[in-house]
């Protein structure tokens, strides 16, 4: 009895042994490839400057550009380059329409995605006008914020 139940258990790990593998490989063959759609969209030709500044930001020096798409004038990136170096790990750039005292980020921020430098960040709003928010992950703080009123 004890010797059919361990030549049970041997086959079953052996056909496993088998069969992950196989599923792994034909996973990763048929899988489709990764979109990097704001790169792409980023370097397009319908993209054209219309703001650019470099004291945008309150506390950092940040080369903000923004972009607009002359296909749908109501899209618009940004895209954010440090001057200096930040102290505060995992940032991350969040757009809010209104901004609170404190250093907690506002309840209906809207996160753009990772701060990289060059990496281009669709504002979701139609008027982005508003706030954009540095946000340090690690410290769960506001870092810096630049208010967009004036300047879209």
């Amino acid at each position: 009895m004890i010797q059919s139940l361990r030549s049970a258990h041997r086959r079953a790990w052996l056909t496993l042994a088998f069969i992950l593998p196989t599923v792994l490989v034909v996973g990763l063959t048929v899988r489709r490839p990764l979109l990097h759609a704001d790169s792409k969209s980023h370097k397009s030709k319908t993209w054209q400057p219309i703001r650019q500044s470099d004291q945008l930001w309150k506390k950092h020096a940040i080369h903000s550009v923004f972009l607009r798409d002359t296909s749908d004038p109501t899209t618009v990136q940004v895209v954010l380059e440090p001057l200096d170096d930040f102290p505060a790990p995992d940032l991350l750039v969040y757009w809010s329409r209104d901004l609170s005292g404190s250093d907690q980020l506002p309840i209906e921020a809207v996160l753009l995605g990772a701060f990289e430098d060059g990496k281009p960040l669709q504002l979701q709003e139609s008027n982005p006008r508003g706030f954009l928010i540095l946000y340090s992950l690690a410290h769960q703080s506001i870092v810096d914020s630049a208010s967009l009123e004036s300047l879209l």
